[in-house]
């Protein structure tokens, strides 16, 4: 099968995620304290029960996908998308050497708005600093549904606005003892965080408002958010409505 290679990145957030902004960005959040906030998004949903399979929007290095799959029940699978090739070259490479024993991971170079799956194939759906990024993210959450079984949820983790990074801090953005604990990824988180909040700052954060209209002019029905990371990012979950039987 013949895929097609993406269109050269046109948006300020698809720029900065190709070549050198892919190791950059790989470097600053591949680290316990981001690695927390991923094992968070499963906190949102029902527990796994069994095997199933996940689609991990916006995969980037591989980081989210890699925590996800570990913390799922044997059998699981979790696909990781993303249109940057440098991102996937980086995800593959860090299967191999580092996550090989993930035997139900896969990563797939695509664009988000039309992926190469059938339809009502994914029990779940994730996506960890992505819409936010996206010029059209109500295409993107229609093909994610497509994608999802009925019943299927999806949740994400979207930069927030109205907080700022001294008031993230009072609140307790990164416990004293985390820190002493672990000083040199305590930076490289809050070095993170800096560079996150500038480019969300560019291109334009999330509130609660726009994620919920996003879910519904998706046709996804909105089933809760909250705030996380001290009010610096919205938790957000939507659920593609049971398939409705005919009458007898």
């Amino acid at each position: 099968m013949v895929v097609a290679r993406p269109p050269a990145p046109r948006t300020l957030g698809e720029r900065l995620f190709h070549g050198a902004g892919a190791r950059a960005y790989d470097a600053l959040t591949d680290q316990p304290f981001w690695h927390d906030q991923i094992e968070r998004l499963l906190d949102l949903v029902p527990p796994a029960t069994g095997p199933v399979r996940v689609l991990d929007l916006g995969a980037g290095p591989g980081a989210a996908t890699f925590v996800l799959a570990a913390a799922l029940p044997a059998g699981s699978q979790v696909v990781g998308v993303d249109l940057s090739p440098a991102m996937i070259a980086r995800a593959r490479a860090h299967h191999g050497r580092r996550f090989a024993h993930l035997r139900g991971v896969s990563f797939v170079e695509g664009d988000a708005r039309a992926l190469p799956f059938p339809d009502a194939s994914f029990d779940l759906v994730t996506g960890h600093s992505f819409l936010y990024l996206l010029p059209d993210p109500v295409a993107v959450l229609a093909e994610a549904r497509r994608l999802m079984r009925p019943g299927a949820q999806a949740v994400f983790l979207e930069p927030a606005d109205g907080t700022s990074l001294v008031d993230a801090a009072r609140r307790g953005l990164v416990h004293a003892e985390a820190v002493a604990r672990k000083p040199a990824a305590s930076a490289r988180f809050a070095l993170s965080m800096l560079a996150w909040r500038a480019v969300s700052g560019t291109i334009g954060r999330m509130t609660p408002d726009r994620l919920t209209a996003c879910f519904e002019q998706a046709r996804l029905e909105p089933v809760t958010w909250r705030y996380t990371l001290g009010g610096l990012a919205l938790h957000g979950v939507a659920r593609r409505g049971a398939a409705k039987v005919a009458p007898a």
